[in-house]
């Protein structure tokens, strides 16, 4: 009797707790944005055993976008997933207005602590706005922007830009070309840094 009572209490608290997880929802406003940094980053280089090494001396600028956030709500509960859905303004060789987008899905976000993002744009993509395939400059971005989406629902964001240019990426028609860290050279740096991705089904 002892052992069905341990187990049925075993079982109410395993409850309580997936019901707690469960219950966890957010509204606008509950995710705040903090810094929003973005500067070129070189393709990073590594060593592996049992092959020759390459001299690589000219490694070519990536664009880096990192976003500063923090959910609200009690830290002993996990909110499942958050899409973050970014946008970065550039002029491109005509001076005509390039707004490049993507998204990334983070999962198993904690509340209450100073969590992270990044994002990044590949040097193909760069130079053919810039013309200039292996060096880039940040002063050719124009503007950035996150919007965090939460059931649907835009809990939380943040622009570089103010007043009515504040969603700047509503002005002109967006593109493909921003990539998630997990899809690019810098997947396995900074890990602990960095809120959890979704796994690419592809």
């Amino acid at each position: 009797m002892k052992k069905l009572f341990s187990l049925l209490a075993l079982v109410g608290i395993l409850g309580g707790s997936l019901q707690a997880q469960q219950q966890v929802q957010l509204k606008v406003g509950d995710v705040e944005v903090g810094k929003m940094e973005y500067d070129a980053q070189k393709t990073p280089s590594f060593q592996a055993g049992g092959v020759k090494d390459k001299n690589i001396p000219n490694p070519r600028d990536w664009l880096e976008l990192e976003v500063q956030f923090k959910v609200k709500g009690d830290p002993k509960t996990v909110v499942k997933e958050l899409l973050f859905r970014y946008y970065i303004g550039f002029k491109d060789q005509t001076g005509a207005a390039r707004i490049l987008t993507g998204d990334v899905k983070h999962i198993n976000i904690v509340p209450g602590e100073d969590t992270y993002s990044a994002v990044y744009v590949s040097p193909s993509t760069l130079g053919e706005i810039t013309g200039d395939f292996r060096r880039f400059q940040p002063r050719s971005v124009e503007a950035v922007g996150v919007e965090i989406i939460y059931n649907g629902v835009i809990v939380g964001g943040k622009s570089s830009m103010s007043g009515s240019r504040a969603k700047f990426w509503e002005s002109a028609g967006t593109q493909p070309g921003i990539l998630g860290k997990n899809d690019t050279p810098f997947a396995l740096l900074w890990i602990d840094r960095y809120a959890d991705v979704e796994k690419s089904t592809r």
